[in-house]
């Protein structure tokens, strides 16, 4: 059986980044919901994104957020731009800044921002923002990546929670069977955190009896002690100090 020690962090981002775009931009052709300003740029950027040409694509979708910055989508599209560019703090930065406009993609800006601090190493900020998230709407995603970043960092509790709930939120999680073998390395590993901790305790807790025990000892023999002292003293008041004279016979 695998140690939970060379396991690594699950996670990450389910779909590379021009899949995602492509389900997104599909989403919204459907829904009807392309901007009615900045469209020339808007489609422009979109042809260059799906030619793999992001360095062509974020200049025009920067112009068409300049004519309508109302627009979470066009925040949506210049964050996964940046992202391919390998610009995480960029990307961050255009996230948040839609955040205000983001509407129902809200948990979603939320779960890339995190995303994209996470590759720049920022784990602890990347856990603040998955739990906004799932705060939010319990992204699946988010839930997912943040139980790697918990298990990355050693809490395991955390970990192991957050990928059952995953498990059971989600109708075809992904990477389920690595997540359930993580689940079962991780309720192993807490058997043996709780066997140890119960050990550890019992330990504690004779060292702690042994020492009151030897406390308790060490008081009986000063109160012994002391109580020989007080009748010794007392005894020595009772003997009377006498003399004798004796005559020296020359």
């Amino acid at each position: 059986m695998r140690k939970l020690d060379t396991v690594k962090p699950l996670g990450g981002k389910k779909i590379n980044l021009k899949i995602r775009f492509i389900i997104i931009l599909c989403f919204y052709a459907v829904s009807g919901t392309f901007a009615s300003t900045g469209d020339t740029e808007l489609s422009s950027g979109i042809d260059f994104f799906l030619n793999n040409k992001p360095e062509e694509a974020a200049p025009l979708f920067e112009i068409a957020l300049k004519k309508d910055p109302g627009s979470n989508k066009i925040y949506n599209y210049l964050g996964i731009v940046y992202e391919q560019l390998g610009e995480n703090g960029k990307a961050v930065e255009i996230y948040k800044k839609g955040l205000d406009v983001a509407g129902d993609l809200k948990s979603t800006f939320l779960t890339n921002i995190a995303n994209n601090l996470s590759v720049m190493g920022n784990y602890e900020d990347a856990i603040k923002y998955y739990s906004k998230s799932i705060d939010i709407d319990n992204n699946g995603d988010a839930l997912r990546n943040r139980a790697g970043e918990y298990l990355r960092k050693q809490l395991y509790s955390e970990a192991l929670s957050d990928y059952k709930l995953y498990l059971a939120k989600e109708t075809n999680p992904y990477q389920k069977d690595d997540i359930k073998k993580v689940i079962g390395l991780l309720e192993a590993k807490l058997d043996e955190q709780a066997r140890k901790q119960l050990e550890d305790e019992r330990k504690r807790l004779e060292e702690e009896a042994r020492q009151k025990e030897l406390l308790s000892q060490v008081m009986d023999s000063l109160n012994s002690a002391g109580s020989d002292t007080t009748n010794l003293s007392a005894g020595t008041e009772s003997v009377e100090d006498y003399t004798t004279d004796f005559d020296i016979v020359e």
